[in-house]
């Protein structure tokens, strides 16, 4: 059984700790949160749980593994800090914000021993395996993947309010938060294409609201909505 701990009170962590509980293999132990009341309302349906708001302190707990749902542009730092103390990390997606984000990590990871995981479910299903082994004999003459959603927060931002997930300081926009889906799938299914490009219809203050854009390999051109 390993202990992990939760930073990120949003409706997703709660949804990871049913699925990490009925695996039968975690336990939750510790919630992060810069406000003790904001922990305490997130654990009262758990038991056992400690709630820390010392950042410094929640590292030295007694967890195995730490689940990091925070604002994208958090993820990195703290997901640094966690694999530096000697704990896994299980990361929301996106991981990262930059691809020189990603090597840093994958490198404290090594050094510390420790594992460091996206919690990003589609290309870990059978399905994509299924798909990359019927493609393995076919002429590919092109794709295309989409998924579009309105945002559970668009009110907010309608109302003149800058949630994380619209924000630039947070990583925020279309294709951070719902473009990853099907980047993932296609780069999953096809592999890495040769170039890429990509096209957003970018609100006043740069983030894009939605986009279109294009993978592009050697044969063939791949687009992508988001």
């Amino acid at each position: 059984m390993l202990n992990f701990g939760i930073v990120g009170t949003s409706d997703i962590s709660h949804r990871f700790i049913e699925a990490a509980h009925l695996s039968g293999h975690y336990q939750l132990q510790a919630v992060f949160s810069r406000r003790l009341e904001t922990a305490a309302a997130f654990s009262e349906q758990y038991e056992g749980v400690d709630l820390y708001t010392e950042w410094v302190k929640f590292l030295s707990a007694p967890i195995d593994v730490v689940y990091i749902a925070s604002p994208n542009a958090l993820h990195f730092e703290q997901a640094k800090a966690v694999l530096a103390a000697g704990k896994h990390a299980i990361v929301e997606k996106p991981m990262v914000s930059t691809p020189q984000e990603l090597e840093q990590l994958r490198r404290v990871a090594q050094e510390n021993n420790v594992f460091l995981f996206e919690a990003a479910r589609n290309y870990h299903e059978q399905a994509q395996a299924i798909i990359r082994e019927f493609l393995t004999d076919k002429t590919i003459l092109g794709g295309s993947f989409g998924y579009a959603k309105y945002s559970s927060k668009m009110p907010e931002l309608l109302a003149g309010q800058m949630p994380n997930i619209f924000s630039t300081d947070f990583s925020g926009g279309a294709l951070m938060d719902f473009g990853v889906y099907t980047l993932y799938a296609a780069i999953g299914i096809l592999g890495t294409p040769r170039t890429a490009r990509y096209v957003a219809q970018q609100l006043p203050f740069g983030i894009d609201l939605n986009g279109s854009g294009q993978l592009i390999y050697d044969n063939y051109i791949v687009h992508i909505q988001a």
